[in-house]
């Protein structure tokens, strides 16, 4: 009982990353062309079919998300356009903040930027209090506009 329930959440996940992903799409002007080793092929390959994505859509979110216009207008990293919730997570290996670049080793307490594609990113504890606070100041602007 307990594998159809989880098999049915993650067919509802894939479907709603899905939407959002194909929402997200616009009109591509270029074509690149590359060679990479086999063997990273095999794992941007495994990774797609992970996310029932095709290569050539997954490659692309991860140059977009990398090389589109990294700050907002605030100055906010670009891939929180993509966030809709954070999560207290404990690190396993030495990452680093999406935001800031700090050094996360392994056993920090950092927050996970989820949403759909582009993967998940971690953020430091100074940076989310600083993201909580930039959205807190933007709501109370807006709320005062009514």
């Amino acid at each position: 009982m307990k594998q159809d329930n989880l098999k049915a959440a993650r067919q509802l996940q894939q479907e709603v990353e899905k939407k959002r992903w194909f929402d997200r799409k616009i009109k591509k002007d270029a074509v690149l062309h590359l060679r990479v080793e086999s063997d990273i092929l095999d794992q941007i390959k495994a990774e797609a079919a992970a996310r029932e994505m095709s290569v050539s859509d997954l490659v692309r979110c991860y140059l977009v998300e990398r090389f589109s216009a990294t700050d907002l207008n605030d100055g906010s990293p670009g891939f929180l356009l993509a966030t809709t919730a954070f999560t207290d997570v404990v690190t396993l290996q030495d990452s680093r903040c999406a935001v800031c670049d700090k050094s996360l080793p392994r056993g920090e307490n950092a927050q996970l930027a989820c949403g759909p594609p582009p993967p998940a990113r971690l953020v430091c504890d100074n940076c989310y209090a600083n993201i909580q606070s930039q959205l807190e100041e933007q709501h109370e602007f807006s709320q005062g506009d009514e």
